[in-house]
C-alpha cells in the first residue's frame, strides 16, 4: 500500500483512470463520502482498478476546475510494492469536450434555417402576388378601357381565382414555417442542453511504479468551493408542561459542478477559513500630539496598526437524527443513510438532532418603548457541542411565533429566547412628574424631576414572573448629578447584563394579581449649562 501523500494539483469529476505506458482502464466509481464545511466540502472518491507492471500512468480526467490543487491527497491500496511519483495536471477547456452528437445537430440547425429562409421568401412573393391582384381589381376600368360588360364575368373569375390561389399559398407556407420554428426550437434546446455540460475541467496525471500487476484501490480526496451548510433552528414551547423543545436542523447546497449520489455525508462545524493563522497585537504607540491637532477620535481608534479580528409544523414520522462524532476539539454530524445532491444549488435539510429542556418562563416588559409584554423562556442548553449561529424558528403550544438569530451558544451556556407579546399581561405607562426649576442660594443649579407610574395586571389563571426594565440617565460629565427619587420602587438589579443605567423589577405576580412601581430620578446641573444633551422628552 502506497503511503497518503498530498499532491501538487488533482482534482475530479467523473473518475476515469486509465495507464498510459502499460495500458489499464476502467470505469469511474464516483464520489463515496462528502464532508460539508460553512464555506467548502471535502470529497473523497474511490476507484479499484487493474495495473500493470512497470512504469506507467494514471490518467484522471474530467476533473472539476475549481478545485484546490494544494488539498489534494492520493493513496493506493491492495497491490504491494506501488509507488505515487509526481503528478501533472493540464486544463482542458469545454470546446474540447464537445458532444459527439453537437455536430450532427448543428447540421441540422443550418438545414432548418435554410428552409426557415426559402419558406419566407415564398410567402412575400405570394405576398406580391396578391398585391398586385388588389390593385388591378381596384384599377380594372384604367387598365381594360374597352372591356365590354359581357366580359366582365370571364374578369372577375380570373381576379378571384388567383387571389385565392395567392391565398392558399400562403396558408401552406405558414403551416410549414410554424413546423420549422418547432423544429429549430427542439434542435435549439437540445444544443443548449449538451453545451451547459461543456464547463472547463482538469485533467491528472499520477506517474507510478510497481513490480507486479495486479489490482488496486486508488483513493483520492481534495477539496472544492461551492457548497455550504448552515444551521436552522425550530424552538418549540410547551407552556403549560413548561418545556422548550430544541430542534437543530441543517441546510446543505451545493454547485460545485459534479452531482453526489450515493454518498456519506458528514457535515462538519469547523470554519477553515479562519484556521491556519491567529491574530496578532502589535505594538501600541502613545505620543504627544501638536498644539494645533484637536483630539477628534476616541482612543480606541488610534489602534491603527492592530488587525481586525475576523467577525466572525411538527411531522406525523419521525426523522432519524444525524449521529454526532466529535473529539476535544473538532466536531461533525454523519447524515443517517446515503445521500444524493445535485450540483444546482438546491436545498436540502438534515435534522441534526431534538431534545427537550426544563424552561423557566417569564414576561419581559420595556415600558419605556412599548406596553406590551414579552414571554420569554429562558433554559440551559444541554447538547454534546456548541450551537453555531443561525436562525430560530419559534412556535408556541403548536403556533408559530417569529424568527430571531442566535449567536454560538456553548454547551451549559443559558439560552433565552422571546416568543410573541402575552395579551394577558396588561401594562400602563404613565407621567407622573415633569418639573423643571432652580435651586441653592450661592451654587444655582438647573434642576430636574421626572417620574413615572407603571402597572402591571396578571390576567392569566397562574403566577407569572415578570421582569420591567427600565433605564436611569448615565452622566458623562461630573456636573451632571442623576440620582433616584425617594418614592422610587427599589430595583431588583442595576445595570442589567453590564448596561450601565439598566434597571430592573422582577416580581411573581398571581394570577388575577396587579403590582404597582414607581420609577423617578432627578437631574442637576449648573444653571450657566443651558442644554443638556440626550436629555430626552417625557414620551421618550
Amino acid at each position: 500500500m502506497a503511503s497518503l501523500r498530498r499532491l501538487p494539483s488533482l482534482p475530479l469529476l467523473v473518475l476515469s483512470i486509465v495507464t498510459a505506458l502499460p495500458t489499464a482502464s476502467a470505469n469511474a466509481e464516483g464520489i463515496v463520502a462528502v464532508t460539508v464545511y460553512p464555506d467548502r466540502a471535502t470529497i473523497v472518491r474511490e476507484h479499484p482498478m487493474t495495473i500493470a507492471a512497470g512504469d506507467g500512468i494514471l490518467t484522471i480526467s474530467a476533473l472539476p476546475a475549481r478545485l484546490d490543487p494544494a488539498s489534494v491527497r492520493v493513496r493506493a491500496e491492495g497491490l504491494s510494492g506501488l509507488r505515487l511519483h509526481h503528478v501533472e495536471t493540464r486544463t482542458v477547456h469545454g470546446r474540447d469536450l464537445a458532444h459527439p452528437q453537437e455536430r450532427a445537430l448543428d447540421e441540422a440547425l443550418q438545414v432548418a434555417r435554410a428552409e426557415h429562409r426559402t419558406l419566407g421568401d415564398g410567402r412575400r412573393a405570394q405576398e406580391l402576388r396578391l398585391g398586385f391582384i388588389e390593385r388591378l381589381s381596384q384599377n380594372a376600368g384604367a387598365v381594360e378601357p374597352v372591356l365590354s360588360p359581357d366580359q366582365w364575368p370571364d374578369a372577375w373569375s380570373r381576379i378571384g381565382d388567383g387571389a385565392l390561389e395567392a391565398l392558399q399559398q400562403i396558408t401552406r407556407i405558414d403551416a410549414a414555417l410554424h413546423e420549422v420554428d418547432r423544429e429549430i426550437g427542439r434542435i435549439e434546446r437540445e444544443l443548449a442542453a449538451l453545451r451547459t455540460e461543456r464547463r472547463d475541467s482538469l485533467e491528472a496525471r499520477i506517474h507510478y511504479q510497481v513490480g507486479a500487476a495486479g489490482t488496486a484501490r486508488v483513493t483520492l480526496e481534495y477539496q472544492v468551493p461551492g457548497a455550504h451548510w448552515s444551521p436552522v433552528y425550530e424552538a418549540r414551547l410547551d407552556t403549560v408542561a413548561g418545556r422548550l423543545e430544541w430542534v437543530q436542523r441543517a441546510e446543505v447546497q451545493q454547485n460545485t459542478g459534479e452531482a453526489w449520489d450515493d454518498v456519506v455525508l458528514h457535515l462538519a462545524t469547523g470554519r477553515p477559513a479562519l484556521g491556519g493563522r491567529w491574530p496578532e497585537l502589535h505594538s501600541w504607540f502613545l505620543d504627544i500630539a501638536p498644539p494645533d491637532q484637536a483630539l477628534k477620535h476616541g482612543w480606541a481608534d488610534r489602534m491603527e496598526d492592530a488587525p481586525r479580528a475576523a467577525m466572525a409544523p411538527m411531522a406525523a414520522a419521525a426523522m432519524t437524527e444525524a449521529a454526532l462524532e466529535t473529539t476535544g476539539f473538532t466536531s461533525r454530524y454523519r447524515v443517517p443513510g446515503r445521500i444524493s445532491l445535485p450540483s444546482d444549488n438546491r436545498q436540502q435539510r438534515f435534522l441534526l438532532a431534538s431534545r427537550e429542556h426544563d424552561a423557566v418562563l417569564s414576561a419581559r416588559v420595556v415600558p419605556a418603548f412599548s406596553t406590551h409584554a414579552y414571554l420569554s423562556a429562558e433554559t440551559v442548553f444541554e447538547g454534546d457541542t456548541p450551537l453555531l449561529p443561525g436562525a430560530v424558528n419559534l412556535f408556541q403550544d403548536g403556533q408559530t411565533a417569529g424568527q430571531t438569530r442566535i449567536g454560538t451558544v456553548a454547551p451549559g451556556a443559558p439560552l433565552r429566547l422571546a416568543f410573541g407579546i402575552d395579551d394577558r399581561l396588561e401594562v400602563r405607562h404613565e407621567l407622573d412628574r415633569d418639573s423643571l426649576g432652580r435651586e441653592g442660594l450661592l451654587r444655582r443649579q438647573q434642576r430636574l424631576q421626572r417620574g413615572y407610574r407603571i402597572t402591571l395586571t396578571n390576567h392569566h389563571d397562574r403566577e407569572v414572573r415578570v421582569t420591567v426594565l427600565d433605564r436611569l440617565p448615565v452622566p458623562r460629565d461630573e456636573r451632571i448629578q442623576v440620582e433616584l427619587t425617594a418614592t422610587t420602587t427599589p430595583p431588583t438589579a442595576r445595570d442589567v447584563d453590564d448596561r450601565l443605567g439598566v434597571l430592573s423589577w422582577t416580581r411573581a405576580m398571581a394570577a388575577g394579581g396587579t403590582e404597582t412601581l414607581q420609577f423617578g430620578y432627578t437631574v442637576s446641573w449648573p444653571q450657566e449649562v443651558n442644554t443638556l444633551q440626550g436629555l430626552d422628552r417625557p414620551g421618550r
